[in-house]
């Protein structure tokens, strides 16, 4: 028999139940719910629209460029991140950080896939500044962020996630120019679970 759809009001808890109980991870429920950023920068400095990579190998780097721990790129066990809305932003050299609108001149816009365990979960999405890119989320000219319709994506406990991002010049459609001092950074914002015993989401 095929798995029933989720249908009517779903709030994100009900999103993480439902996906937790598919995947047998029992003890979620008794966790402890909370809102969660995770983010991750790389550097993107080379000609030809390269893709990169982020959170990936995110255990080589440290804050301010990621917030993320010694873990990595997978959450703790009874940790989970359900993905409300992704971001872009760039960050120069000299610490300054701002809306990739402000780069390559004419502005930047993103090309991106989301990759949970071995799977593609969101392929060749693109955040499009100042274009009406799907899901258009917070009505600025300049946007460079996205959220999901729905209840979002749940990155599950100790599965790798990634996301690999190409930028391009928006106005021209051209790959993007050589950047020597712009890192690429991404945001993972949502509902996320934290490890406590003591509290039921």
């Amino acid at each position: 028999m095929p798995a029933q759809p989720i249908v009517g009001n779903v709030s994100p808890q009900d999103k993480i139940l439902y996906v937790a109980n598919k995947l047998g991870l029992s003890s979620l429920k008794y966790m402890q719910a909370t809102t969660r950023c995770v983010y991750d920068s790389v550097d993107y400095d080379q000609a030809g629209s390269p893709a990169v990579t982020l959170f990936e190998g995110a255990t080589s780097r440290s804050f301010p460029v990621t917030n993320l721990d010694s873990g990595g790129n997978r959450f703790e066990v009874n940790e989970a991140l359900l993905v409300e809305k992704i971001a872009f932003f760039s960050l120069a050299d000299d610490g300054n950080i701002s809306n990739i609108s402000n780069q390559f001149g004419t502005g930047m816009s993103v090309k991106f896939d989301l990759i949970i365990g071995n799977k593609t979960v969101m392929k060749d999405c693109v955040v499009e500044t100042g274009g009406m890119d799907a899901f258009y989320s917070d009505g600025a000219a300049q946007s460079s962020s996205l959220n999901l319709e729905g209840v979002g994506i749940l990155i599950p406990p100790q599965v790798e996630f990634k996301v690999v991002a190409k930028g391009f010049v928006t106005d021209t459609r051209a790959e993007s120019p050589a950047q020597d001092q712009l890192n690429l950074g991404c945001y993972l914002y949502g509902t996320g679970v934290l490890l406590n015993f003591n509290t039921s989401i």
